[in-house]
């Protein structure tokens, strides 16, 4: 009888996941080049990928538990095994509200790692304190110092747009800024974070740091690939796919489409989201689990402040700049939703990427979130007004489909200021896509664009929306551009649709079919 495997949700200790028997992708041949091949490094990846465990694995790997390592990469290499004094920096220990509490933190940590090392401390300011303790460590044990960073921008994410922030970024900064003198006492220096916001400025006293982030060479460090998934998981697949009876080839489609997409470099694999992979396997179904560990409300925050058009996520190309380090305040909607995971490479052409959705997950569990929050609605009810609106198009009831909608509106605060189409659009758009009919926005034709083009198996509807003006219109308008031209030789019917909005109601108004 074949041994269940044993997945490690929750655990991001390495000797745990190892003297547990529980199941580890080897990632151990991108350490040993890392620590081979230079000294300073930074990686940002989406919460929840695996960067806390790769920084375990550092601290293993340095402590010399060479046990650990047994049937590794690592093992069949030269790599000594020797031990070095660690400091390890955890900052998703904390909210980290106020700047205070993140010195406090910094504070303490080093006095813990001074006090197991028996080393006094007499410097009187937390990064004074910290450079302080790498160079004992290294006079008292004659090995240089390893130092790991995890999650070095959580004090940033939590702070967005509220006055803390800039300090909260000062503290970083004098953290990091000690960093380069102490260069003559580093053995290897690792930092991981979700995004790469604060990189220019919390990090400018660090010119050595190198950013792997993007590089071809370690696109795959965190994540699984396909070719881990069949060769690690091949049992879990073979038990999942007795619940699932699909089949080998349409089981392995349906994970991939959940859960697979994430591309760090434009010419690099493909990974799965390990917790969501991790998720599935374990708890035998397919289900949102990665997205629903956190609700990105920042992300939601700046949508709405910006009255940002949802469809421009993933319409429009960006160059590399987009990718690199800069200030919160100063990126891109889509820069934001590129570094933290929620958009990912999906082509590269003439130096310019295209970004989508990672995965079916990402996607519907984003447009959720979009119309729980447009439409000020409680958790889970926007499901029940996608069923409502399923039902109405497969009956073709245009009728109560607009009323559904007209009840879904009617959830929106009265004294929320909503005076452009694009809030509208907005919510159409993201309800349009939970619905998982084929939609497009801002269809182009040789006369101009359609606002909107729904299809279901039998039907095609051109939709024009219209604020402040009438549905006959909205409604003239597809008829004098001859949208449906573009449909013509589909085997589908077409109905054309006019909708108001009344700005005076914030609703919508009438709707005429034609």
């Amino acid at each position: 009888m074949t041994t269940p495997l044993k997945y490690p949700l929750g655990i991001q200790t390495f000797s745990e996941v190892r003297e547990e028997n529980y199941v580890y992708v080897d990632k151990t041949a991108y350490i040993y080049d890392l620590i081979t091949t230079g000294k300073v490094y930074a990686l940002s990846r989406p919460h929840l990928f695996g960067k806390s465990l790769l920084i375990s694995t550092f601290e293993a790997l340095f402590s010399g538990q060479k046990d650990l390592f047994t049937g590794l990469h690592i093992c069949s290499t030269d790599y000594d095994f020797l031990t070095y004094p660690i400091v390890k920096l955890e900052f998703s220990q904390d909210e980290f509200r106020t700047a205070d509490s993140l010195r406090d933190y910094i504070f303490t940590a080093v006095d813990d790692i001074a006090q197991r090392y028996e080393i006094e401390l007499t410097k009187p300011s937390y990064s004074q304190r910290f450079g302080e303790l790498i160079s004992k460590l290294h006079d008292k044990t004659g090995q240089k110092v390893v130092l790991l960073v995890d999650e070095y921008d959580k004090p940033i994410l939590n702070n967005l747009n509220k006055p803390v922030l800039e300090e909260i970024k000062l503290v970083m900064s004098a953290l990091y800024s000690v960093i380069k003198p102490l260069d003559p006492h580093l053995k290897f220096v690792f930092i991981t974070g979700v995004s790469k916001f604060a990189k220019i400025s919390v990090f400018s006293g660090m010119n050595s740091l190198t950013d792997i982030s993007m590089e071809r060479q370690f696109a795959t460090i965190c994540g699984v690939t396909q070719n881990e998934l069949e060769a690690y998981f091949a049992p879990a697949i073979v038990q999942l796919n007795t619940f699932e009876q699909l089949g080998k080839p349409a089981l392995m489609a349906k994970i991939k489409d959940w859960y697979n997409g994430y591309r760090f470099e434009e010419d690099a694999d493909s990974v799965y989201n390990p917790y969501s992979l991790l998720s599935l396997f374990k708890k035998q179904k397919f289900k949102n689990y990665w997205f629903a560990t956190g609700t990105p409300t920042f992300l939601l925050n700046l949508l709405q402040s910006k009255q940002y058009d949802l469809k421009k996520l993933t319409e429009f190309e960006i160059g590399a700049n987009a990718f690199e380090a800069s200030d919160p305040q100063e990126m891109s909607v889509q820069s934001v939703f590129v570094q933290t995971g929620y958009l990912t490479i999906k082509d590269y052409n003439n130096s310019l990427y295209s970004l989508d959705f990672p995965n079916y997950e990402v996607k519907q569990s984003f447009y959720n979130s979009v119309a729980t929050r447009y439409g000020h609605l409680d958790e889970g009810e926007e499901q029940t007004y996608v069923s409502r609106l399923i039902q109405c198009l497969t009956e073709d009831d245009l009728d109560a489909f607009f009323n559904t909608f007209s009840a879904f509106f009617a959830n929106i605060p009265y004294d929320l200021h909503i005076n452009t189409e694009q809030y509208y659009h907005s919510l159409f758009y993201a309800v349009f896509t939970l619905i998982g009919l084929n939609i497009e926005a801002e269809v182009k034709t040789n006369k101009g664009r359609i606002d909107c083009v729904l299809q279901t198996a039998d039907t095609i509807y051109i939709i024009e929306f219209k604020l402040n003006d009438t549905c006959e219109a909205a409604l003239k308008q597809i008829n004098d551009k001859q949208y449906a031209q573009k449909y013509q030789d589909c085997d589908k019917k077409i109905v054309l649709v006019g909708v108001e909005f009344s700005q005076d109601e914030r609703n919508i108004g009438q709707f005429i079919r034609g």
